[in-house]
């Protein structure tokens, strides 16, 4: 089974400039998404683990509007909008200007949002998980409805919407709503009922396959045809060096660039099973498309590594053609 591979550019710590030469970059060099972070402080894992970080960073959908003027091909959208601070009918239009301005372009991705400092810096509500994936179900009925071009009337605990509408529609026929995680109870139900593709969390290629069950038997119980949804998988940035240990070391480097504590940036890249020589990576996204997953989207952050983005290339050319 082939897999393409996406990018998902982390706009912290980078300036503008540099920012677009990496969509330039990775249009020029054949990916097939580009994909913004939306985030309002750099979000490199749970608080518990990481610590609370702090540092420059641009706002995911402004970006998003940046690459779609200076890229001509590769598909863009943010991976993923939290439902908790993104009105879904404002994020509709928003997702529809984007795809005028790209010619038919954007993806359209949500979540229930699961970084705490998103919401309480701005004044979001950060209700428990129960209540998050509530407030995404409602989000997720809304983006669809307006998105197959349907009037939306919706009164819920966390949203209202009154015969709302989205006029002008996307250019493209069916403009892809993506809803990211992997909660196989209440999320993968959301999945099946709404999306056009999922982003599954984790790097576990075993994992990824059993989710991928689950959200099939959330298919069969409401009778979708499973095939209808693309299955999809986030992963940790990639680092090609000869061996993994020059590879973990720089790795390291630049997580400690973007604000991790030095002791959790080594710790975080020696568990990256991409931090390597490329023929491990490839294994890996084998695997990964064994299991299930048609696109892998890699985290991507400042400094950009150039070797590691072309070796990338090489190997995202070399599954097209399998």
């Amino acid at each position: 089974m082939g897999i393409a591979i996406g990018l998902q550019v982390w706009a912290s710590h980078v300036a503008w400039a540099d920012l677009m030469a990496a969509g330039r970059t990775i249009d020029r060099l054949g990916f097939e998404s580009l994909w913004a972070n939306d985030h309002f402080v750099p979000a490199l894992g749970p608080e518990s683990v990481v610590g609370p970080v702090d540092g420059p960073i641009f706002e995911g959908w402004s970006v998003l509007a940046g690459w779609a003027g200076v890229t001509s091909r590769v598909r863009l959208g943010c991976l993923v909008s939290g439902a908790g601070y993104r009105n879904p009918g404002l994020l509709v239009r928003m997702a529809t200007a984007l795809d005028h301005a790209s010619e038919g372009r954007a993806l359209l991705g949500i979540g229930a949002g699961w970084h705490e400092r998103d919401h309480r810096m701005y004044g979001f509500p950060y209700p428990g998980v129960r209540e998050r994936l509530d407030r995404l179900e409602e989000a997720a009925a809304i983006c669809r409805g307006l998105l197959d071009g349907e009037r939306v009337t919706l009164a819920g605990r966390w949203y209202e919407a009154r015969d709302a509408v989205n006029d002008p529609p996307p250019i493209q026929s069916r403009l892809p709503l993506v809803i990211g995680g992997s909660g196989e109870k209440r999320t993968l139900r959301i999945v099946a009922r709404s999306a056009d593709w999922w982003n599954a969390d984790g790097d576990d290629p075993a994992e990824f396959a059993r989710l991928n069950g689950v959200l099939d038997e959330h298919c069969e119980a409401i009778g979708r045809d499973p095939a209808s949804i693309r299955r999809t998988i986030g992963q940790p940035p990639p680092l090609v060096r000869s061996t993994a240990r020059a590879a973990q070391r720089d790795l390291a480097a630049i997580l400690a660039r973007q604000g991790m504590p030095p002791d959790v940036a080594r710790q975080a890249a020696a568990a990256n099973p991409y931090a390597g020589p490329i023929s491990a990576l490839a294994d890996r996204l084998s695997a990964l498309a064994d299991a299930g997953a048609s696109l892998v989207v890699f985290d991507w952050m400042a400094p950009f590594d150039r070797a590691t983005l072309e070796a990338l290339a090489g190997v995202a050319q070399e599954f097209a053609a399998d």
